[in-house]
């Protein structure tokens, strides 16, 4: 079973790298992989988190203000949010009240990647706003620590505001392991939180219940035997894994293999949407030939 999760993470890296060479859709033969939505195995290709490191986190890599703008841009996931957060400097300078004027007029402000909590009763707009800012108001203690002796601590600290919760602070983690505040972390390898799906793809390469989940067991042990037999198991295009990518990959292993084995689907389609070309792109080429190079337009995969 190892050998089909490496072998996962083989196609949908092969598909990306296809995909990025501009070759003809479709990019895998595998029918799974044309017909569903599985993300990157690699979380840095993803496009959220492309627009969020070439916009807000690396031009601030270096800077105390990254903490922060990462806090604030990942509890609303969204690009169109992260544009108007930067066009008014708000994710480096908080403000609640010109935030929800600014994101409330929007159709629509927040990921729906995960379910984003906020207090019972309120505004959503306001109640995420409002959370903000709780842990903006704190921010110089987060700071006053660094460096963190490790990145699950960091991760054990933000899981104390109300209302972040366990995956946004994991999320948060996996982005400031990528700047000055954890690079140089000593867990980097040796720790990932494994969630739920994490934990049913490890609980199908080692023959076990799906629905076993004990705390007690060592589930970043098996995360690290996977990463340390990782190199021999993937071709030399795969980039190097970390222990994050290996985490990830799990769920969306698991997600795949439901659906190979006809234990359920995954809850999106993949829908392909051929590239807009400019006149001068389309060159020459008769009309015959511009449709088969666009392929099936907006067209649902099978």
């Amino acid at each position: 079973m190892e050998e089909r999760f490496f072998n996962w993470i083989t196609k949908r890296t092969r598909i990306q790298l296809r995909k990025d060479e501009g070759l003809p859709w479709p990019w895998t033969e595998d029918k799974i992989l044309q017909e569903f939505k599985f993300t990157n195995a690699f979380r840095e290709r993803d496009k959220t988190t492309v627009w969020f490191r070439e916009n807000i986190r690396d031009p601030l890599k270096n800077s105390p203000d990254v903490y922060m703008a990462t806090i604030i841009f990942r509890w609303f996931n969204l690009i169109e949010t992260g544009e108007k957060l930067i066009a008014n400097r708000l994710h480096i300078n908080w403000d609640p009240e010109k935030a929800y004027q600014i994101i409330t007029p929007l159709d629509k402000w927040i990921t729906g990647a995960y379910m984003v909590k906020s207090p019972t009763g309120k505004n959503k707009v306001r109640g995420v706003c409002e959370t903000i800012t709780t842990v903006w108001n704190d921010r110089r203690k987060f700071l006053s620590k660094h460096p963190f002796p490790s990145l699950q601590n960091m991760c054990t600290f933000l899981e104390g505001y109300p209302f972040l919760g366990p995956f946004l602070a994991y999320e948060l983690v996996t982005d400031l392991r990528h700047t000055y505040l954890g690079w140089d972390a000593p867990d980097i390898n040796t720790w990932a939180n494994a969630g739920p799906g994490a934990m049913r793809g490890l609980n199908r390469i080692h023959g076990r219940p799906l629905d076993f989940t004990s705390k007690r067991h060592d589930w970043c042990k098996e995360m690290q035997d996977l990463l340390a037999i990782s190199k021999g198991n993937l071709p030399t295009y795969v980039p190097m894994l970390e222990m994050r990518d290996i985490e990830h990959s799990l769920c969306e292993f698991d997600k795949y293999e439901r659906v190979r084995l006809g234990q359920g689907r995954p809850r999106s389609k993949y829908t392909y949407k051929a590239p807009s070309l400019t006149e001068e792109e389309l060159g020459k080429e008769t009309a015959r030939e511009r449709r088969q190079w666009l392929g099936p337009k907006n067209k649902e995969v099978k």
